[in-house]
């Protein structure tokens, strides 16, 4: 077994759901675009925020993770929109990939969002 333990991956948004993120997490995850939108969940990841500082942990030892669902049609949109949730706060962005995936997608992916969004950190 790794000591001191794998970590810790809490999914949900919900204010029950917060306050065991605050109390164990080491990484709290919500879906994002399409189905929440950034604003959404910048809003909802000040919740466990305030749950951390009533127990005293500090927030920023969660790692913060969302899923971007990639559009093939719109490139410039998912960079916009990764660029969106690493300046709310994801440390930590999944990006899909709908099936079937075409063919020159994963070098898109890497040249047109990735790469992109690397170079403005």
């Amino acid at each position: 077994m790794q000591r001191p333990g794998p970590p810790i991956l809490i999914g949900g948004w919900g204010d029950r759901m917060h306050r065991l993120v605050a109390e164990q997490a080491d990484i709290w995850y919500v879906p994002g675009p399409p189905h929440n939108l950034v604003a959404w969940i910048a809003e909802r990841g000040r919740v466990p925020d305030d749950h951390c500082a009533a127990i005293g942990r500090d927030p920023r030892e969660i790692v913060r993770s969302v899923q971007t669902i990639v559009s093939y049609d719109d490139a410039a949109r998912c960079r916009k929109t990764v660029w969106e949730s690493v300046e709310a706060g994801m440390g930590h962005i999944v990006l899909s990939l709908p099936t079937p995936h075409p063919e020159a997608w994963p070098r898109r992916l890497t040249d047109e969002i990735i790469a992109p969004v690397r170079a403005e950190l």
